[in-house]
């Protein structure tokens, strides 16, 4: 924390990253998903994926990588 605030005190800027929309949402969700070769149709999985970023953290890079974690523990694939 203390080097948050020296960087933000030394040099006057402060990091904001905003979530992204939609697509790029499903976009990371459907790279992840084939990566980890999620057996899901297009659509349930894009159905899920939304229903866990209403539910979980809104839509980010970090809730995508959780539902897949999350539908890998599911259909038992760890």
């Amino acid at each position: 924390m203390q080097e948050k605030l020296s960087f933000s005190d030394r040099f006057g800027l402060t990091l904001t990253f905003e979530p992204p929309n939609q697509d790029t949402y499903l976009n990371i969700v459907h790279y992840l998903a084939q990566v980890e070769q999620i057996p899901l149709s297009t659509e349930e999985l894009e159905f899920r994926a939304k229903q866990w970023a209403t539910r979980h953290n809104g839509r980010s890079g970090r809730s995508a990588r959780q539902f897949i974690d999350f539908l890998q523990g599911e259909l038992g694939m760890t």
